[in-house]
């Protein structure tokens, strides 16, 4: 049959016909594959090894027929020079589907963990990994990771690269495990020297901070970091069910704290009047993910560079010695397990220090109150 749009137009099954095949007798293997539902389909149909081979074109609604034809005639072609248009197709579509990117994707979809740490993961695998996304999997060499890791360094730190680093290695490891991958190419990369941050916010930083931190989720959440010098996490992820308003205390089970013991957190005052502010919908206190650039506008309107959140909690912990606090009522506050508590004289010494860090937060309290009042102590 000679395919035209009249006579395509014309074309109907025999009655108890459900599917049929029709071939266009101007170009050899261009067909149009008729079904009982009304479905129209353009097929391209070649042997090769003596196997017979069929590839779908796509919709006789979405591709006219002189468009159908010119692909059939370029595969027809094709075919005639000895080549496996089926094939090829199946392999292309294989390179897509085993890029790194969509490697990524698998491995971010089977990934367990805390949200932090999965926001944390994700970060590294979707935006400082974005550079490997097309690269087939098979395809990435140990040159390839290195140089990626050197850029990243360059451009954000030793600390970030090593983090990128490790992703990249367990998201590798991972799909070798699933025979997605033959090698692991992160594993003889450099890892960078860390230095530990030393930076400590000055009381001049603190009240420019606090000053431009504002009424909104994010500034709320900076502002009870520096009351409390708890972790990002745990004031980040708070929940209604942690905060007792009764007792003026936030509980921390072991499963939110990053050694695994219960925390208990006084709150001030300030803290009170903070969280008494919020609106409560649902069990999350905070529902909060823009990170990044809710710093990036504090650092703006604040003036103050060169500092992450974790700072603070250095700060809050300077701070409270310069006031006079005892450093074991510090690591209280802040539930570190160290010095005083460490090692066999933890064993023995399990006092919660309630009162004292009650007594140590409400004179912190005051200090903040008068820094950010402007009245430098």
């Amino acid at each position: 049959m000679r395919f035209t749009a009249a006579a395509l137009g014309d074309l109907k099954l025999d009655s108890g016909v459900v599917d049929r095949i029709i071939f266009d007798d101007d170009v050899p293997g261009f067909g149009i594959r008729v079904r009982a539902s009304g479905a129209r389909t353009w097929i391209f149909q070649y042997k090769i090894g003596g196997r017979t081979r069929r590839l779908v074109l796509g919709q006789v609604s979405a591709i006219k027929l002189a468009k159908a034809r010119d692909i059939a005639s370029e595969l027809h072609a094709k075919v005639r020079l000895g080549g496996d248009p089926a094939s090829e197709k199946r392999e292309k579509v294989h390179r897509a589907l085993n890029t790194f990117g969509s490697l990524a994707d698998r491995f971010l979809e089977q990934y367990r963990a805390r949200a932090r740490t999965k926001n944390e993961v994700t970060r590294h695998l979707r935006k400082y990994a974005a550079p490997l996304h097309p690269v087939p999997v098979g395809a990435i060499m140990l040159r390839d990771v290195a140089d990626l890791l050197a850029k990243i360094d360059k451009a954000s730190g030793a600390v970030t690269a090593n983090r990128v680093r490790a992703t990249l290695s367990a998201c590798f490891s991972w799909a070798m495990r699933e025979g997605l991958a033959l090698s692991n190419p992160v594993a003889n990369t450099n890892r960078r020297e860390e230095r530990p941050r030393e930076r400590v916010l000055s009381n001049d930083e603190l009240q420019a901070i606090w000053n431009a931190a504002g009424d909104a989720v994010y500034g709320t959440i900076v502002k009870l970091l520096i009351l409390t010098g708890q972790r990002r996490s745990e004031i980040g992820e708070l929940r209604w069910s942690e905060i007792d308003l009764e007792r003026h205390v936030l509980n921390f089970s072991a499963e939110r704290t990053k050694n695994k013991r219960p925390h208990v957190v006084p709150l001030v005052p300030t803290a009170l009047a903070l969280l008494g502010a919020q609106p409560r919908v649902g069990e999350a206190v905070f529902k909060f993910t823009a990170w990044s650039l809710s710093k990036d506008l504090l650092d703006e309107r604040s003036g103050v560079s060169d500092w992450v959140i974790h700072d603070i909690r250095r700060s809050v912990a300077t701070g409270m010695a310069d006031i006079g606090i005892p450093p074991h009522i510090i690591e209280a506050v802040l539930n570190h397990v160290s010095g005083h508590k460490g090692g066999v004289a933890g064993i023995y010494n399990r006092s919660s220090y309630a009162a004292e860090k009650a007594a140590a937060l409400a004179k912190w309290d005051e200090h903040v109150a008068s820094i950010v009042g402007g009245d430098d102590e």
